[in-house]
């Protein structure tokens, strides 16, 4: 098959001629550690030398010579990644829409790199991706399992293949054409049932900034692929003025928490009071101040700076399919009432990226996903500080009701139970890189034969760091502090994931932390 006609068959010719005046820009990404996206355009940028993968002269003849050059913006420096469905990848080049390959199918070291007519059935021109610890990716050729390796770390110098060494000349960062580095890890980022290879969310919309509630509301409820931002310095205000009338129960706190003290809770529709822990079913009136938005499909919510934030927001995620909501902070959700509203509530759900947010003062789930698949939080901030709980502080931080969720990078601070509470069968937590710190009640729990894998995570005086109560749960090169040495419920040892094909992911030092998740995670 001829690179054309490749080209036509997934309706690329188009995306490439975009992809050409996107050159002409000076959008420069990052060095970026996310793997590529199927279908975007990167420069492949070695980390040994600081160069651009380039195909020599412009060239569009088979046979043109690849070598690393400085970073120019042609089109001749960008390569569009196509996921083939078999574990590994194509790389086009946009200007000739030829295919990177190692000549002559050599298996040889010091086999040349260079571009030819693409050819589906070509090993050597099928590429995977294995991503460094230390920063980049290794890009292997599949016929003969060595890595594209600049030859020194001058301009100009060739490239060509050999065997796989620590080499940083060996490792190359995949940055958008487009300047944007993100992308999910984690379940958001495989192929789901709902059709989709990854999560994109509003992906390249034209953006639209808002700054009020109601415009807020309309821009993530609309029909149609839409990037919503917050600006910087900015919180919107979702508070309504005179609230709804609530009829609530009194609940006495615990004497080891606050003798005297008292909660209120909302009782569902066939619960009484009694039987939430009040002496008493008569109900007292209250009020919840909160704004639902119901969130559509294809859309990015994203604060543009540190201080982008929503006060009194519920988002709500129900049935949504491919939604990205990032760098930015969700607060003041009733948090007078207990059980009156989620930070952001994912319901029957598939491919949702939930990253960089900062959560405070949530009258229930900062973060409740039941029946979803393809979910990843990363970089989040749950904050249990709340003088109206008992103990002032948060007890109903996420529940994974099943649900297929990859919780990393994120720092569970001063909270009660549910960092999360895993529920169900079908639930498989992927819980990696995450930091605990001074969880009163317990870090991680597995219910109802759900399945838990906890790796490398870092509990600071926290009771029953990963506690299975009765579903299944593996947990490995964890690090205990304070109370979290000496707790019991260190649960471990079980098989899970057997029926999941995990994704590719780098484990942090997790004595290392404390320190970099305090300060890195929410909006930045």
């Amino acid at each position: 098959m001829n690179s054309i006609k490749m080209l036509e068959g997934r309706t690329w010719l188009l995306g490439l001629a975009a992809l050409v005046a996107l050159a002409a820009s000076d959008v420069r990404a990052e060095n970026c550690d996310a793997p590529p996206t199927s279908g975007d355009a990167y420069n492949l940028v070695n980390r040994g030398s600081g160069y651009a993968l380039d195909v020599a002269g412009n060239s569009s003849q088979d046979g043109a010579n690849v070598l690393q050059w400085s970073e120019h913006g042609g089109t001749n420096q960008q390569f569009l990644a196509t996921d083939l469905g078999n574990g590994y990848w194509s790389l086009l080049a946009v200007h000739s829409g030829s295919s990177l390959e190692v000549a002559d199918s050599s298996s040889s070291d010091g086999a040349n790199v260079q571009q030819m007519t693409y050819d589906d059935g070509a090993t050597n021109q099928q590429w995977q991706f294995k991503k460094s610890s230390s920063g980049g990716f290794a890009v292997v050729a599949r016929h003969s399992g060595k890595p594209i390796t600049a030859e020194s770390s001058s301009r100009g110098a060739n490239v060509s293949q050999t065997t796989l060494s620590g080499d940083s000349l060996q490792r190359w960062y995949f940055n958008p054409v487009d300047g944007n580095c993100d992308g999910p890890t984690g379940f958001a980022a495989q192929s789901g049932s709902d059709g989709l290879t990854t999560t994109t969310g509003g992906g390249n919309a034209t953006p639209v900034p808002v700054t009020t509630c109601s415009a807020l509301k309309t821009a993530l409820e609309a029909e149609g692929a839409a990037v919503v931002q917050v600006p910087d310095n900015t919180t919107i205000d979702c508070l309504v003025e005179e609230g709804v009338a609530l009829q609530v129960c009194e609940v006495a706190c615990p004497d080891y928490q606050d003798p005297g003290e008292f909660t209120l809770r909302v009782p569902g529709s066939t619960q009484t009071c009694t039987e939430l822990g009040s002496d008493t079913n008569d109900t007292v009136t209250s009020h919840r101040f909160d704004t639902r938005i119901q969130v559509a499909d294809d859309k990015t919510l994203v604060g543009l700076g540190p201080n982008s934030g929503i006060e009194g927001a519920s988002l709500i995620l129900s049935g949504s399919k491919n939604v990205i909501v990032r760098n930015l902070s969700i607060a003041n959700v009733n948090p007078h009432l207990v059980e009156a509203g989620d930070g952001i509530t994912v319901d029957n759900a598939s491919h949702v990226w939930i990253d960089h947010v900062a959560f405070s003062m949530i009258s229930d789930g900062h973060v409740d996903t039941t029946n979803s698949e393809n979910v990843t939080l990363s970089w989040n901030h749950f904050d249990g500080r709340n003088n109206y709980v008992c103990a002032n502080q948060h007890w109903y931080v996420a529940l994974v009701g099943d649900s297929q969720v990859s919780y990393h990078h994120n720092f569970f601070d001063y909270t009660g139970g549910r960092n999360p509470k895993v529920d169900g069968s079908t639930s498989r937590a992927h819980l990696y890189n995450n930091y605990y710190k001074k969880i009163t009640y317990f870090g991680i729990s597995t219910n109802d034969n759900a399945h838990a894998l906890v790796e490398a995570n870092n509990f600071d005086d926290t009771r029953s760091p990963h506690w299975n109560v009765s579903g299944f749960m593996s947990a490995s090169g964890n690090v205990y502090t304070g109370q979290s040495a000496t707790d019991p419920e260190r649960d471990t040892g079980d098989t899970v994931f057997g029926d999941v094909n995990l994704y590719d992911y780098t484990l942090d030092d997790a004595n290392n932390l404390p320190s970099q998740l305090e300060v890195g995670t929410g909006p930045q």
